[in-house]
């Protein structure tokens, strides 16, 4: 009951957490379309972003403190957010797979806020917390209880946005190679899941009157 209860209040302070950082992102994203705006230099990396990826997995389980060793499978996940800065972007992201050794299976969720730092041109570091979910299985006992929990769960990744098509001034379609590792330490069960793969990532980029652009260029219509 006492772990029970333990395991309830981290959910909560972590969910507390992402609402504080989403009103945070909120206000600040507020206070800059208040401000007098600065014009950016055009990038392709700019405005919104949607992007949806797939992975192929790896991930070490322990039950109850047992390792259960790597297994290997597949994952999706969907990204969206902003940019808030020239650099500094906050972001929804939701990563699910599914893992598998002989006949046990792993079924794996995160639900996450998400910071992305870019630290040169079009590399960002991304980093988030959130919920995680982690369920164990076993094909030849369908019938037996479900192993596994919820909690909370971190992630850490990277990503390099490639633009194949050098047509617009600001925002467009990339591919985008990443890699990430998530820890979903749940009560029983824990997961450290590593993904590597690609998305494509549509930047939705910026309107001419917010970039610094040339008088010939900044009243054309595009």
């Amino acid at each position: 009951m006492r772990s029970r209860r333990r395991r309830q209040r981290q959910l909560l302070a972590t969910l507390a957490l992402t609402v504080a950082l989403l009103a945070s992102a909120a206000l600040a994203a507020g206070a800059q379309e208040s401000a007098p705006s600065l014009l950016e230099l055009p990038r392709r990396r700019q405005g919104y972003y949607l992007a949806l990826g797939l992975a192929g997995l790896g991930t070490q389980t322990w039950d109850h403190g047992d390792s259960l060793g790597v297994w290997a499978g597949s994952a999706f996940r969907f990204r969206m957010g902003q940019l808030l800065t020239r650099r500094f972007g906050l972001g929804l992201q939701i990563d699910s797979g599914g893992a598998a050794k002989g006949d046990d299976r792993a079924t794996l969720v995160g639900v996450s806020l998400a910071a992305q730092w870019e630290l040169f041109n079009n590399f960002a570091l991304h980093a988030g917390t959130g919920l995680g979910v982690v369920s164990l299985s076993n094909v030849k006992e369908p019938n037996a209880e479900l192993r596994g929990g919820y909690g909370a769960g971190y992630f850490l990744g990277a990503t390099y946005d490639w633009f194949p098509s050098a047509g617009r001034r600001s925002g467009g379609w990339a591919l985008a190679p990443f890699i990430q590792a998530r820890l979903i330490p749940t009560e029983n069960v824990k997961a450290l899941v590593t993904t590597f793969g690609i998305e494509v990532t549509y930047w939705t980029g910026l309107p001419d009157n917010q970039l610094q652009l040339p008088e010939s260029e900044a009243y054309k219509r595009h």
